[in-house]
């Protein structure tokens, strides 16, 4: 009775809402046959223990939340375990995981991400054409959200889904198709999995000279024009061995080389695409503008190794590092999320129940406060699919959900006394 009584007496006071943001840095990099040896790419001018160490400085520099790879060796998920381990988590760094390990050729993708701030959700490959033929190499989805219990616990979980893509190579008329069916392929996957409470990127090392190649056109321009992906930087052109768009080229670090490609910055070839939702900061994730970087491009070095003369782009031994760990710059770019903390009266009221979000076969829920009430879920179509009675507890009450689909639902507790509380939870 006595808790009651206090609580009462706290809810008299109120206070203004106010927002919290976090910052999240995102990094793309194809790491050039990292662990994938061959008769260009030896021991000894692409040294794996080298690259852990060079990765290590980049690392640390930048100090991304996720980190979306392209060129680790197929060897069924070693050496991206080697690089999540000798480069990811040194340097007092234990905080990296991993997704997990998937490809369909030589060289694969992976998705590493702060497990402090982020969960993988789930993931997915596309590997298969809109022919049914299989692609060149698989494209990776991943779909993560973003760690806040307090946001959990009121049922607003923001996911992002990554798509990571290694686009065939070389110029040609049969690669250029093929780069167009691998992106058909993405968006027709796309489409079909939209999901509107979800956040969306693109990212990778795209190979595609002209953003008029049918490939890009169809990740920003196709039909469907709610799904589409946009440039956050706006840089349409022919970015090919053109001064014009310097400052965005990625490819090549240096101008001559055995196992890393040469001819010094003159192509954009490595991208990170965003949604609409994330450019309008739609679903709780914000692309920071201005943030759009191409990693130790200080827009001086066209046609030029990047460390030759001045480059003030990032420190000199990142410089050093990017040179040495691949013939591609990382792409780095920053999102927002904000999360509103309601007055003192609701949170106090919001922090009456507390609940398991996302559930999987059992929803786990439990009274701070004891407190008779009823528990009611509704799914998105506001169908009541339970209904539960409490009595004054503060013990854990599980109910069993196996039998609700995937999706949303929303929870309503109302107290005794007229109180409501509300949440979103997420079947996985």
């Amino acid at each position: 009775m006595r808790k009651i009584l206090i609580l009462a007496c706290v809810l008299s006071v109120s206070a203004s809402a106010q927002t919290i943001t976090d910052t999240l840095t995102f990094m793309h990099y194809n790491v050039l046959n990292y662990r994938n040896m061959s008769t260009y790419c030896t021991e000894s001018n692409n040294s794996p223990a080298q690259k852990e160490g060079y990765m290590r400085t980049i690392v640390s520099h930048v100090l991304p939340d996720i980190i979306t790879c392209n060129e680790i060796v197929g060897d069924g998920g070693t050496a991206a375990r080697r690089l999540l381990d000798n480069a990811l988590n040194q340097q007092g760094r234990s905080y990296y995981k991993q997704a997990t390990y998937s490809a369909n050729s030589n060289l694969s993708n992976m998705l590493y991400y702060n497990r402090n701030k982020l969960v993988l959700h789930k993931q997915d490959k596309i590997d298969r054409g809109t022919n049914n033929v299989q692609l060149v190499r698989q494209i990776d989805a991943y779909t993560l959200y973003y760690l806040d219990q307090s946001e959990l616990d009121l049922g607003d979980t923001t996911f992002l889904t990554v798509y990571v893509a290694h686009l065939k190579a070389s110029s040609g008329s049969a690669n250029v198709t093929e780069r167009a069916v691998m992106t058909a392929a993405v968006m027709e996957y796309h489409g079909a999995n939209y999901n509107g409470d979800h956040s969306y990127i693109m990212s990778g090392d795209f190979n595609i000279y002209t953003s008029s190649e049918e490939g890009y056109q169809n990740l920003i321009n196709g039909s469907n024009t709610a799904i589409n992906f946009y440039d956050p930087i706006n840089k349409s052109g022919s970015w090919n061995n053109s001064g014009t768009y310097a400052s965005v080229h990625t490819q090549s670090t240096r101008v001559s080389g055995g196992c890393h490609s040469g001819g010094g910055l003159d192509d954009r070839f490595d991208f990170v695409l965003c949604g609409k939702e994330v450019l309008d900061n739609e679903r709780g994730l914000g692309y920071v503008p201005g943030s759009y970087k191409a990693l130790g491009n200080d827009g001086n070095h066209f046609n030029s190794d990047i460390n030759s003369g001045t480059n003030n782009a990032a420190p000199a031994a990142v410089i050093d590092a990017l040179y040495n760990m691949s013939d591609h710059l990382p792409i780095t770019i920053k999102l927002t999320t904000a999360r509103t903390i309601a007055s003192s009266r609701q949170a106090i009221l919001d922090n009456f129940i507390v609940v398991s979000n996302p559930v999987a076969n059992q929803l786990y829920w439990k009274m701070q406060v004891p407190q008779k009430g009823v528990l009611s879920v509704t799914d998105i179509q506001g169908k009541e699919i339970l209904n539960y009675t409490t009595e004054a507890s503060n013990e854990w009450i599980v109910n069993d959900v196996s039998m609700w689909s995937q999706g949303t639902y929303y929870l309503s507790f109302i107290s005794a006394n007229g109180d409501v509380v509300r949440r979103k939870v997420v079947k996985l």
